[in-house]
């Protein structure tokens, strides 16, 4: 199992962002970048058997 922890930038106006460390995409709400994790790193959860 991989663990994905979100890089956590803040921006000129204060507000924290999330930027992915596999693939450099930037979000504002935690909210987004876990939808992302999930959908576009999928592979690296999947369980061996």
């Amino acid at each position: 199992m991989v663990k994905l922890e979100a890089i956590k930038i803040l921006d000129r106006d204060g507000e924290v962002m999330f930027r992915c460390p596999r693939c450099g995409k930037l979000f504002r709400k935690s909210k987004d970048y876990t939808k992302h994790v999930n959908k576009a790193h999928r592979h690296l959860f999947a369980k061996e058997n």
